[in-house]
């Protein structure tokens, strides 16, 4: 299953929820307001790489929120046409 949190997780506990809810085996993709939850060195960030899911980052909201270098590995940043293809590869979808 992918998650598609939009979210700060600074202004609302949807990510939270879905770190609760989410299958060990779900990927999530951060967009939007939520992409600010993968800074490097953040709170969030730690929270996301030890929760085992595989996590993907939206290059152009990084890029629209100034974050540009500040997200780092283990997330992947992706492009449109990349989360285009998450999309058909998962079946079933989640929409924090």
């Amino acid at each position: 299953m992918l998650h598609t949190v939009n979210s700060s997780p600074f202004s609302s506990s949807s990510l939270a929820v879905c770190l609760r809810y989410a299958d060990r085996h779900c990927e999530i993709l951060l967009i939007e307001d939520a992409v600010a939850a993968a800074i490097s060195g953040g709170e969030w960030q730690q929270k996301l790489a030890a929760s085992g899911h595989r996590i993907y980052v939206l290059k152009d909201d990084v890029i629209a929120r100034g974050l540009q270098g500040k997200v780092e590995s283990p997330f992947e940043v992706i492009e449109m046409e990349d989360f285009v293809e998450l999309t058909e590869r998962h079946v079933t979808q989640m929409k924090w």
